[in-house]
């Protein structure tokens, strides 16, 4: 016999040993032990200066990595300079400190492998810094001066406005993200967090701006550190204190005021006209913050109607099958301090952006009327909390978190108990929900492309068709 012959009756064999024997048993009948989780206990503690420490000893590798948070973003920007928190991050970073011209700062972070970056968001000016443990100490120096001394050089301000400007720029040949700023410029019409960063208003931002920015914002008792790695507390806060005794505080947080959003326009059909073969489609309302008791039900409700991927109503429907679009998704964005926006979107062909517009409000209005069933319940309870364990991969995940949650005001139980609160979710609570919160009636519609007729789609709607230039 052969030697192909000899394989081939092996194989044979095998394959009629694995029919007789019972058959593995189907994905779906599988049934798997419920994942754990414990969070960690993180050192907290308060230096006489004011800076609050979240602290996680971790000594698996001498790595310390450290994520530092001032309250003050975009949502501090003065009327006509919108863009100054986040030029203010760029120019940080790449502006120079102490007697170190930018260059100098990088080659000084290269010299030990550190990793620095700083970024701003609506509410908070961020860095992130990593170095080897035992390079801890020359690191903080270079950390200490870039927070207390940096030098906005003129060439790094001039870096920073120019790529500033060109992103801008690039945003223009983005069809969603034309569509988000547009959402968010109208949705928040009279309040600073629909004044967004423009050609205009990054040109008019001087370097005295940024000092001042710098000074209102960058204190100690204005400043959170989440430190995770090797080190333990008695050495930091012996690094530190001799880097930040003698910075003082000018005055006390909260350093500025968060004022109300002021009352929702009225729908219509925004219209930003692109030559594209295709159309983003945008549904947009105001949503909810993070104190909003209907959270948990409305993370549930929106998993089921297009933030489940493909478990999602409006992918299966959408999508999977009708072929309208590739993406389709809804999300309710929890505002920090203010609420957020509920979006919910798609990407189709010109000709067909009405039947998806009348698809997407069909499936809201569905489960604003009737009670999810049990297995669609079910999938989004066990997804949100099985997803739920993989937001704490590492050691400095849990602890930054943690800061995180204490510097927006959640309660301390909140990681805790957020599982527990998701899985007490029922059909009722979806549909309640639903039917207070999710207001298809209500919602502007976003159109960035060249839709067929979108005037007969106004007057269907029995909204206003308004055409605007991208933002």
């Amino acid at each position: 016999m052969t030697g192909f012959r000899m394989l081939f009756v092996a194989g044979l064999v095998l394959l009629c040993g694995c029919v007789a024997g019972h058959a593995p048993p189907h994905p779906n009948t599988l049934e798997f032990a419920e994942l754990g989780f414990d969070l960690p206990k993180i050192d907290r503690f308060r230096l006489d200066s004011g800076v609050r420490f979240f602290l996680q000893e971790d000594q698996e590798l001498p790595l310390v990595t450290i994520t530092i948070m001032f309250e003050g973003g975009s949502i501090c920007d003065p009327q006509g300079k919108s863009g100054l928190a986040s030029l203010h991050a760029s120019a940080l970073r790449g502006g120079g400190a102490g007697d170190r011209r930018a260059l100098d700062v990088d080659q000084a972070l290269e010299g030990i492998a550190a990793d620095l970056s700083i970024t701003a968001d609506t509410y908070a000016t961020l860095l992130r810094f990593s170095v080897q443990s035992s390079d801890l100490a020359e690191g903080m120096g270079i950390i200490a001066d870039v927070l207390r001394h940096p030098r906005f050089d003129a060439d790094g301000v001039a870096l920073a406005r120019e790529r500033f400007l060109e992103n801008l720029r690039r945003e223009h040949d983005q069809p969603a993200l034309v569509a988000r700023k547009a959402l968010i410029s109208t949705l928040y019409q009279g309040h600073v967090l629909g004044e967004l960063p423009s050609s205009k208003s990054v040109s008019a931002i001087r370097r005295e701006d940024l000092l001042a920015y710098h000074q209102n914002v960058f204190m100690p008792g204005n400043m959170w550190m989440a430190v995770s790695g090797d080190i333990d507390r008695t050495s930091l806060s012996a690094l530190l204190s001799p880097l930040l005794e003698d910075w003082r505080n000018h005055a006390k947080p909260p350093l500025f005021a968060v004022e109300p959003l002021p009352a929702a326009p009225s729908p219509c059909v925004m219209l930003v006209p692109k030559d594209l073969p295709q159309t983003t489609v945008v549904l947009g309302q105001r949503g909810i913050d993070k104190g909003d008791p209907d959270l948990y039900a409305l993370r549930v409700a929106d998993f089921i109607l297009g933030s489940g991927n493909f478990n999602s109503r409006l992918m299966q429907e959408i999508r999977t099958r009708r072929g309208l679009a590739y993406s389709v998704y809804s999300q309710f964005q929890v505002g920090r301090r203010l609420p957020g926006l509920f979006v919910a979107g798609a990407e189709t062909r010109n000709a067909s952006v009405a039947e998806v517009v009348r698809l997407m409000r069909r499936e809201m209005e569905s489960l604003r009327k009737e009670r999810v069933s049990a297995d669609e319940l079910a999938l989004a309870k066990e997804s949100l909390i099985n997803s739920f364990v993989f937001g704490f991969a590492d050691s400095h995940e849990v602890v930054s978190q943690s800061m995180r949650l204490a510097f927006y005001g959640y309660p301390e139980d909140y990681l805790v108990r957020y599982r527990d609160r998701i899985a007490a979710v029922d059909a009722d609570a979806v549909l309640e929900v639903a039917q207070r919160r999710l207001l298809p009636g209500q919602q502007t519609l976003f159109l960035v492309g060249n839709p067929d007729r979108p005037d007969l789609l106004s007057d269907q709607l029995g909204m206003p068709l308004k055409t605007i230039s991208p933002p």
